[in-house]
């Protein structure tokens, strides 16, 4: 189990053993902090006929089959990947499944990593079994925003949130987990992911980091306008959230609440915060564009370049 969890480990396996945990637990906090594997874990020690005090044994069929993806009561709901959310069809699929005898022991669990996706009438359908859950059935939930899911969903759950871990716990993981990595570049990956490890570990290892690091030097460079768009243009979920990320670090260091800049480059300091705020706003906008792909890029990365010139233009 990743380090910043064991706490949490602890917590589930206390609840379990008092009989105090909540039929739908609520696992909720930010992208890359662990939430599935936490999740997984819990399913994993529900569903296991000989847990032990570290949790699920490993060794017996259902913990076989858990690791082979193949329990059959062991039911997750992802999104389709022709989709944009959590249709009712799937959720009213996953009670009826809940509703039928177990195949092995006396437990079955459904998992929705993505609940916060569910349409309203999605939503709606799970709240009888929130509700009225069967017996032996178990809904756990994973939610990176929270306060998308109706409250009336919210308050059926127990809810669990999970929180950046401090440096010290993450840096000597980052370092194991991602050895050939600079140790300025382990930093800047934490400081960018807002100390989510996972996610700091993925911006390394996939190359985001680097890619990334283009994307600043394209805003304080003054690269040309065509070019850094026909760049910007390749991958404009991934552009936007970059140009999102260092608003973030530029504003934090206007109004004094942070100080860190990446090894070897100078940020801006200048710019008025309003437009500041109207940037980063932009680019959030333009990322929640780009994940629906409904709107030319181009036309919106442009606009938002164009702003970004006539500030830097502006300070000087």
């Amino acid at each position: 189990m990743l380090p910043w969890l064991e706490t949490h480990c602890r917590t589930l396996r206390d609840r379990i053993e008092g009989q105090r945990l909540g039929h739908a637990p609520l696992i909720h906090g930010p992208r890359g902090i662990g939430k599935r594997e936490l999740g997984d874990w819990l399913a994993r020690l529900l569903l296991c006929s000989q847990p032990d005090e570290q949790g699920a044994c490993g060794a017996c069929q259902s913990c076989r089959l858990f690791d082979g993806g193949t329990h059959p009561d062991l039911f997750v709901v992802e999104i389709p990947e022709d989709k944009q959310g959590i249709g009712v069809d799937q959720v009213r699929g996953l009670i009826e499944r809940l509703q039928l005898t177990a195949s092995l022991g006396s437990n079955r669990v459904g998992m929705i990593p993505q609940a916060d996706a569910m349409n309203r009438n999605a939503a709606n359908a799970l709240l009888k079994t929130l509700e009225e859950p069967p017996p032996g059935a178990w809904l756990i939930l994973l939610s990176e925003q929270p306060a998308r899911l109706p409250a009336t969903i919210r308050s059926r759950c127990q809810q669990l949130p999970l929180r950046a871990p401090d440096p010290e716990t993450t840096a000597p993981w980052l370092a194991e987990a991602c050895p050939d990595a600079a140790p300025a570049d382990r930093e800047a990956a934490l400081e960018l992911s807002a100390g989510a490890p996972l996610a700091a570990r993925d911006m390394l290892v996939s190359g985001g980091l680097e890619s990334g690091m283009s994307i600043l030097d394209d805003l304080v460079e003054g690269r040309p306008h065509g070019e850094v768009l026909e760049r910007w243009q390749a991958d404009p979920v991934a552009t936007w959230l970059w140009l999102a990320r260092w608003l973030a670090v530029i504003m934090a260091r206007a109004s004094g609440a942070g100080s860190w800049q990446p090894t070897g480059r100078r940020l801006s300091e200048a710019v008025d915060r309003r437009t500041l705020a109207r940037l980063w706003q932009m680019a959030l906008d333009g990322h929640r564009e780009a994940e629906r792909g409904v709107v030319r890029q181009d036309l919106l990365l442009g606009r938002w370049l164009l702003e970004w010139e006539a500030s830097q233009t502006a300070r000087k």
